[in-house]
């Protein structure tokens, strides 16, 4: 605390001349200013000095260190960071600056874990988790993080993105999701962020995976498995095409299935064909024999074996045969088992839907 007090007033005396003091409290005082007012103020024609002010009130964690001038509550963080985006470079800079101060020293102070807590009583009770006082923070600062790395220069970038979180700042559970490696999926997602970091970021992603499969590290918590996070982030990556090279998509996927083999994070069956689809050059010929032996054989587990269900698995099932068949015989001959397999249920659910209806055809002629 007493760190993040020194840098605060080192920035202040820096960036925040006293001789505009006057003229900042009139603005704030002229009616209840908002956050709004702040992002107003960025494009105003108005002295950078009052626009690095209104930045700082945008980014600083808590009320407890500010040393700006102000009225209302500040480390809300209620909206996103899409207000970079109106910056002046030097203004970007100053945005760079203060997210790696704040981040630097509250990192260190955070609790990663939620605290549990339970209300009521009786028959009803209430659990809940309620993250760190600086998550809020934390989250926000990550996300300003992808924000930027299109905005900076190549310099600044590598200076902030070594402050980058590749997991959620804190772990949660609930019944619709759970933490993970979220900010890394983002990070592969966006559109407008170089290939250089996400390729920096996978690096980092793959060491992570390594050093908890040799025992060295435990993942945070037990969902948060990293080898199980990265393959489902990766396969994520198919819906819309994958927002970096097919190159890079190869690599990972090569990673997953040699890092996988007799264990229980598999390539999702029905996510195979548009995975063939998008390494169907030539030269990633081997990669998809060696994807196909992975899905058919090599997977373990309850419930791991590769089935033919619906459209997209027979798509890849039927592509796996026409195109690897002929010179193993094995392997053609497992997948034609599972489409004969899957041949068998619907004909015989076909034949007791149509027992169904004929039973409720009879029910129906005797009310008439």
């Amino acid at each position: 605390m007493k760190n993040l007090d020194v840098i605060f007033e080192g920035l202040k005396s820096t960036w925040f001349p006293t001789k505009e003091d006057k003229a900042w409290k009139q603005w704030v005082d002229f009616r209840n200013r908002e956050e709004n007012d702040l992002i107003g103020l960025l494009t105003a024609d108005v002295k950078e000095g009052f626009k690095r002010r209104a930045l700082f009130l945008l980014l600083v964690p808590s009320s407890d260190f500010n040393s700006i001038y102000w009225k209302n509550e500040v480390g809300k963080f209620y909206k996103g960071p899409e207000f970079l985006h109106s910056l002046s470079p030097s203004l970007l800079g100053y945005v760079a600056e203060l997210v790696s101060e704040f981040c630097r020293t509250l990192s260190p102070m955070h609790c990663e874990r939620p605290k549990n807590i339970v209300s009521g009583g009786g028959d009803i009770r209430i659990f809940m988790q309620v993250p760190d006082k600086f998550h809020d923070a934390l989250s926000f600062y990550n996300n300003c993080i992808l924000e930027l790395l299109p905005l900076l220069s190549i310099e600044q970038g590598e200076k902030i993105f070594s402050l980058f979180r590749l997991m959620d700042i804190s772990s949660y559970s609930g019944m619709e999701d759970e933490s993970g490696y979220n900010p890394f999926s983002w990070l592969l997602s966006a559109k407008d962020i170089d290939e250089k970091w996400k390729k920096m970021a996978d690096v980092e992603m793959r060491k992570i995976v390594q050093n908890e499969l040799s025992g060295k590290v435990k993942s945070r918590e037990e969902w948060e498995n990293a080898l199980s996070c990265y393959a489902s982030v990766v396969q994520s990556q198919i819906f819309s095409g994958p927002n970096y090279s097919v190159a890079m998509f190869a690599e990972q996927m090569e990673f997953i299935v040699d890092n996988c083999k007799s264990r229980m994070q598999p390539i999702n069956d029905w996510h195979v064909a548009k995975i063939f689809n998008i390494l169907a050059a030539d030269n990633y010929k081997d990669l998809r024999y060696k994807i196909a032996k992975f899905v058919v054989f090599e997977r373990q587990g309850k419930h791991s074996e590769f089935s033919v269900y619906n459209e997209e698995t027979l798509q890849a099932a039927t592509q796996m045969i026409t195109e690897f068949g002929d010179n193993d015989s094995e392997l053609a001959d497992k997948l034609t088992q599972l489409i004969t397999i899957n041949e068998e249920k619907q004909t015989d659910n076909a034949a007791k839907l149509l027992k169904k209806q004929q039973a409720e055809e009879k029910l129906l002629s005797q009310m008439k």
